[in-house]
C-alpha cells in the first residue's frame, strides 16, 4: 500500500491552514422521469442529494459505493459536465456554478477527466498525436514545432514512446489507450483531475500499471484527484481518504487507513466485509445485506440506508442522520454512533 499522504492532517493541524483545492457544499442533482407519449415529467430521480467534500492539493480522495448511488453524477456535476441542481462547487476559491460559459472555459483546463472507457472515449478516426494535442490546440497553448514536442513529451510521461503519435486508437490495447486517455486529460496542465473507474475495464495486470502511474503523477505535478471506484481494494491502494456513498448521500468519510481498519458506518462494513480477502489474520465476517438498492426516485424517509440496515430502528425513518465526528478525521452519518 502507498505512503499516506498527509495534507489533510496538516490542513486541520497547521497554524495557517491549507486552503483546499476544491470544496463542494450540498451538491444536488437532479432528473426528470419522463412518461408517456408527451414525455411529460412525472416524478424526479435524485441522483446526487447533498454532497459536500473537500480535495487538498496532492491529495487523492476515493469515492466509493454500489452502481447506481451517483458517484460518477458527482464527479461530471464538479466539472461542470453535468449541470447540478444546487449547492456550491469552489476551485481554487472561486465559486464555478456563477460563471458563464465563457467565463468557465479559463478553468476547464485545470480542471480535466479520466474517463471509465478506453475504447469508447477515444475518437477512432483521430491518430494518438491529435487526440493528445487536441487541448493544447482549443485552449492556444501550444503550435507546430512546440505543439509536437509537447505531444511526445505528454506520451513519454504516460510511458508510451513518441512513436505512438502516428498511430490509430484501434491499433492499442486497453491498457495503452487509458495511458492516452491519462496523457490527454494531463495536456492543459490540471490541477484537478476525476478519475471516474479508470482501471474497471482493464486487466489485474494493466490496473497495476495504470495505478502507479496515477500515483507517479500525483507526486509529480502535485494533483488533487477524485478517484470514483466501485472495488475497495483500489481504493485502498491509491486514495488518501475515502468517501463512501449510498444513494445520493456520503454516509462515511475517513482516513483511508482509518476506514479499512474501523469503518463505521454499518453500510460500509457490509461493502468491506464483501471485499476479497488476501493477506494474514482472520478474514471479515460477511455481512449480508437484505434487498436491492432503493430507488433514488422515492428514497427512504430518514436514513437512506435503513431498509437494508442490519441495525435499523424505528428511530432511523424519523430522521436524517448528521455526519457525526467517530474519530481523527473520521465522520458518519448514523444514530446509533457515539461521537467521539
Amino acid at each position: 500500500m502507498n505512503v499516506l499522504r498527509t495534507n489533510q492532517l496538516a490542513a486541520s493541524e497547521a497554524t495557517t491552514p491549507l486552503p483546499p483545492l476544491l470544496e463542494v457544499a450540498n451538491l444536488q442533482k437532479s432528473f426528470p422521469v419522463r412518461h408517456g407519449l408527451l414525455g411529460r415529467p412525472t416524478a424526479t430521480l435524485k441522483a446526487v442529494a447533498g454532497v459536500s467534500l473537500q480535495v487538498f492539493p496532492g491529495e487523492i480522495v476515493g469515492l466509493v459505493g454500489e452502481s447506481g448511488s451517483g458517484k460518477t453524477t458527482t464527479g461530471r456535476c464538479l466539472l461542470r459536465l453535468v449541470e447540478s441542481s444546487a449547492g456550491s462547487i469552489k476551485f481554487d476559491g472561486v465559486d464555478l456554478m456563477g460563471l458563464s460559459a465563457r467565463e468557465l472555459r479559463r478553468f476547464r483546463r485545470r480542471m480535466q477527466i479520466i474517463f471509465q472507457d478506453p475504447y469508447d472515449s477515444l475518437n477512432e478516426r483521430m491518430t494518438i498525436g491529435d487526440l493528445v494535442g487536441e487541448a493544447l490546440t482549443i485552449h492556444g497553448l501550444a503550435v507546430g514545432a512546440v505543439r509536437r514536442d509537447r505531444i511526445f513529451e505528454l506520451l513519454q510521461q504516460v510511458g508510451l514512446g513518441s512513436e505512438f503519435a502516428d498511430r490509430y486508437p484501434h491499433t492499442l490495447s486497453g491498457g495503452q489507450r487509458q495511458r492516452v486517455g491519462i496523457a490527454r486529460a494531463l495536456a492543459a496542465g490540471p490541477q484537478f483531475l476525476v478519475a471516474d473507474e479508470p482501471v474497471s475495464a482493464l486487466d489485474l495486470s494493466v490496473q497495476a500499471q495504470i495505478l502507479n502511474l496515477l500515483l507517479d503523477i500525483r507526486d509529480r505535478l502535485n494533483v488533487g484527484m477524485l478517484f470514483i471506484s466501485h472495488d475497495l481494494s483500489v481504493v485502498r491502494f491509491i486514495a488518501d481518504r475515502v468517501l463512501v456513498m449510498y444513494l445520493g448521500k456520503i454516509v462515511e468519510s475517513a482516513p483511508a487507513a482509518a476506514l479499512y481498519e474501523r469503518a463505521a458506518h454499518p453500510y460500509t462494513q457490509a461493502l468491506l466485509s464483501a471485499a476479497p480477502f488476501v493477506g494474514e489474520g482472520q478474514p471479515r465476517q460477511r455481512i449480508r445485506l437484505l434487498g436491492d438498492l432503493p430507488s433514488p426516485v422515492d428514497p427512504p424517509t430518514g436514513c437512506v440506508f435503513r431498509t437494508r440496515c442490519p441495525s435499523a430502528t424505528a428511530e432511523c425513518s424519523a430522521n436524517e442522520p448528521p455526519m457525526r465526528p467517530v474519530g481523527p478525521n473520521h465522520f458518519a452519518a448514523c444514530i446509533h454512533l457515539t461521537a467521539s
